[in-house]
C-alpha cells in the first residue's frame, strides 16, 4: 500500500511559488504558529494581505496577531478590521436575539457553524431548527423587523429561508428539519442538537456542534458546495484536530453512512497538504491519515484569492456515494431528492441565463 503521507509530499511537488501564495502561507503561519515575518511586510504589501485576509475571513484575528507582535498596522488595514470586528459583534447580538426567541417559543435549534471563526464572521448565519415549518420564522423573527429574500427552488427544497435584519449586514438563513444542498439530510439536525456542546461567545451561550459534527458537516458541504477552501476554515480544522482528541470512529461511521465520507478524505487530504506546504510537516499522524486514506482529491493550490481544487472530479464521486449511501440504507426520500439534481441544476442554469 502507498503510504498516505507520501502520497500528499508528492502532491505538492514543483507547486508554483506565487506572491498570491506567501501572503497564504504568512496568514497561516501567523494565526497558528508564531508571529516570525509580520516585521518584513512592507508597505505595497498590506493592501494585499487585507485583501486575501478579508476575503478569506481572518482579517480581525489577523490584526489582532499582528498588534500581539507588536506590527506597525497601516491606518487602512486597522480600520478595515475593526469595521469587521463590528460587523463580528452585530452577528452575535442577531443570533442572541434569534436564540432567546427559539428557547422562548421551545423552537429546538443549533447554531451550526456561526461562530467558528469568530471574533471574523463571514456573509451569513445559518441558524438550524429541528422543525420544518416556515411557520416558525415569525416567532423567531418576531420584532425584528425582518425583510424576507426570494426563495429559490434550491433554497425551497433545501428547507432554507433567509432574511435581512436591520443593524445587520448578514443575512439570517434559517434551515428546517433539513441540511444538505437539496434538504436530503432530513434528520441530521436533530443528531448536532443531541451531540451540541454549550459555547460562550461575547458573555452569550450558544449550542455549537461537537468536534466531530464539526468535521463531519465539513465533509458533507466544503468539497460538495464549493471550489475552493478559505484560510478561515484551514485555520479552524488544524487548531480542531491539533487541539482535540477526536472520535474518529463516529466521525468515519457518520460519514459512511451520509455517504459524505469520500468528501471529508478529500477536504482533509486537501488541509493535510497545505500544512505540510506551509509548516512543513503533516497534521496528523501517519497511522491515521493510513486509516482514513488520505490522498484522495488530487492537488490543492492558492490561486486567485483562494485554496482552489477540482470540484468537478471529487463533487462527482461525493454526489454518487450520497445516492448509494441512501439505496443502501433505505432512506428513499433522500435518494429522491438527490435524484432531482440534474433538474435542480439546469433550473439554477436558466435562470442564471434569463
Amino acid at each position: 500500500m502507498t503510504n498516505a503521507c507520501e502520497d500528499l509530499t508528492d502532491a505538492m511537488e514543483d507547486r508554483p511559488d506565487t506572491r498570491e501564495d506567501k501572503y497564504a502561507a504568512l496568514i497561516l503561519r501567523l494565526l497558528l504558529d508564531d508571529a516570525r515575518g509580520a516585521e518584513r511586510i512592507e508597505g505595497p504589501e498590506w493592501e494585499a494581505l487585507l485583501r486575501t485576509a478579508k476575503r478569506n475571513v481572518v482579517l480581525v484575528r489577523l490584526a489582532d496577531r499582528l498588534a500581539e507582535a507588536g506590527a506597525q498596522v497601516p491606518d487602512f488595514f486597522a480600520e478595515a478590521a475593526e469595521h469587521e470586528r463590528r460587523r463580528g459583534r452585530a452577528v452575535v447580538e442577531l443570533a442572541a436575539r434569534a436564540g432567546r426567541a427559539c428557547e422562548r417559543h421551545g423552537v429546538e435549534f443549533i447554531f451550526a457553524k456561526a461562530f467558528q471563526h469568530y471574533p471574523d464572521v463571514g456573509g451569513d448565519v445559518d441558524l438550524f431548527v429541528a422543525s420544518r415549518s416556515t411557520e416558525v420564522d415569525a416567532l423567531i423573527l418576531e420584532g425584528m423587523d425582518a425583510a424576507p429574500a426570494r426563495r429559490d427552488l434550491l433554497s425551497r427544497m433545501a428547507g432554507a429561508a433567509s432574511y435581512r435584519v436591520p443593524g445587520c449586514d448578514a443575512v439570517l438563513d434559517i434551515h428546517h428539519g433539513r441540511m444538505g444542498l437539496l434538504g436530503e439530510y432530513g434528520s441530521h439536525i436533530n443528531l448536532l442538537i443531541r451531540n451540541g456542546e454549550r459555547v460562550r461567545v461575547d458573555g452569550t451561550e450558544f449550542l455549537a456542534p461537537s468536534a466531530e459534527d464539526v468535521l463531519v458537516v465539513q465533509g458533507m458541504q466544503r468539497v460538495y458546495r464549493h471550489s475552493h477552501i478559505r484560510l478561515c476554515d484551514i485555520v479552524s480544522t488544524v487548531k480542531l484536530l491539533r487541539r482535540n482528541r477526536l472520535d474518529w470512529n463516529y466521525v468515519t461511521r457518520v460519514t459512511a453512512q451520509l455517504g459524505t465520507e469520500y468528501g471529508l478524505r478529500c477536504y482533509l487530504s486537501y488541509v493535510e497538504q497545505i500544512h505540510r506546504s506551509v509548516f512543513g510537516s503533516g497534521l496528523l499522524p501517519p497511522e491515521l491519515a493510513r486509516e482514513l486514506k488520505l490522498g484522495a482529491g488530487g492537488r490543492v493550490e492558492f490561486r486567485e484569492g483562494f485554496y482552489r481544487f477540482s470540484r468537478v472530479r471529487v463533487a462527482g464521486r461525493v454526489y454518487l456515494d450520497k445516492v448509494r449511501a441512501a439505496v443502501r440504507t433505505g432512506n428513499w426520500e433522500a435518494a429522491s431528492r438527490l435524484c432531482m439534481m440534474p433538474l435542480a441544476t439546469l433550473a439554477t442554469a436558466f435562470k442564471r441565463l434569463g
